[in-house]
């Protein structure tokens, strides 16, 4: 079903340069069972228009369209002939959201241009990885005003339970738990003491959905992933603190093809590589103080690369053009 969205940012969206960013979105119509003239691309980025968008016939079932977009959340659908049909997911499904009563599927915009995987119509895409996967979430409590003892995440993952999975304190106001998480769409939050506090949202923050007259933060785990958090603000990021200038080196970034990098005669472990969804693209393991990152059969798009050192573990945000 189609999920309409009226709002005073559009208007200042429509009044407002903003940068944009060349989104190419793709869907594999060949396992289709009906027949149909045009695929359209619907969702948050058109007001939910049933024409707006639509994509173009590349042959063998794969249908494309590039959209201009500013940096955010985007819910979205793929339909056929003006919502003759829809895709149709379940409640959970790895590439989607809940929000509203509404299963759509769901993509971040992080500042630079993408072409997204091609999905099957109706089925999230699959990389052969069903997990579980490694999911670290780091909260900033540093600007909470009451006492408490300890930080804990609850979540649909948990039963929403109040102490099950409590967080590390890291010193700083940094508190941090990893959980090994089904590769599932999830709703969750972060509480204190067993339920004594917990954040609280208004529907429409980002990275929240509402149902049933809740509003929590919610998570896609695609693949491996770390994320950082502010008590009770909305949204998120994925982890990316970067190496210093003196003790690490990436070049050229961006690159249409390789990144070299280069550390202070330190000796580079391993390095995985992420998508802005989480899902690990490449790992490999150069035991040497210099190498490069093959990014040839990447696609356009921001990713992320966490480099495990002899003195520890970062992370630096790479561009493909």
């Amino acid at each position: 079903m189609k999920k309409i969205y009226f709002s005073v940012v559009t208007l200042l969206i429509s009044l407002t340069t903003i940068a944009q960013n060349d989104i190419t979105f793709n869907v594999d119509m060949s396992s289709y069972g009906g027949s149909f003239t045009t695929v359209y691309l619907s969702g948050e980025m058109n007001g939910w228009n049933g024409t707006s968008n639509p994509m173009t016939d590349m042959g063998s079932g794969i249908w494309s369209t590039t959209v201009n977009l500013a940096d955010g959340e985007y819910q979205y659908k793929f339909q056929v002939d003006d919502w003759a049909d829809q895709e149709n997911f379940t409640g959970g499904d790895a590439c989607t959201v809940t929000d509203g009563g509404f299963v759509n599927r769901i993509l971040e915009v992080n500042g630079a241009a993408m072409t997204l995987d091609t999905p099957t119509f109706s089925v999230c895409y699959d990389d052969g990885n069903a997990g579980p996967h490694d999911t670290t979430f780091n909260v900033d409590m540093s600007g909470y005003g009451g006492a408490f003892t300890t930080l804990y995440i609850s979540g649909q993952f948990n039963g929403w339970d109040g102490t099950s999975n409590p967080m590390t304190d890291m010193g700083g106001g940094m508190w941090s738990v990893t959980l090994p998480l089904a590769e599932a769409y999830t709703e969750f939050k972060f509480q204190v003491d067993g339920w004594a506090d917990q954040e609280n949202f208004m529907d429409g923050d980002a990275g929240t959905v509402s149902n049933g007259g809740f509003t929590n933060r919610y998570i896609n785990v695609l693949g491996q992933q770390s994320r950082d958090y502010t008590w009770n603000t909305a949204g998120s990021t994925l982890g990316t603190e970067e190496f210093t200038a003196t003790s690490f080196k990436a070049y050229p970034n961006p690159t249409n093809d390789a990144w070299n990098i280069v550390t202070d005669n330190v000796a580079i472990k391993t390095i995985q590589v992420y998508d802005v969804s989480g899902r690990q693209v490449l790992t490999m393991s150069p035991k040497t103080s210099q190498t490069s990152i093959d990014g040839t059969r990447l696609q356009r798009g921001i990713y992320f690369a966490t480099i495990n050192t002899d003195k520890g573990t970062n992370s630096i945000k790479l561009v493909k053009n």
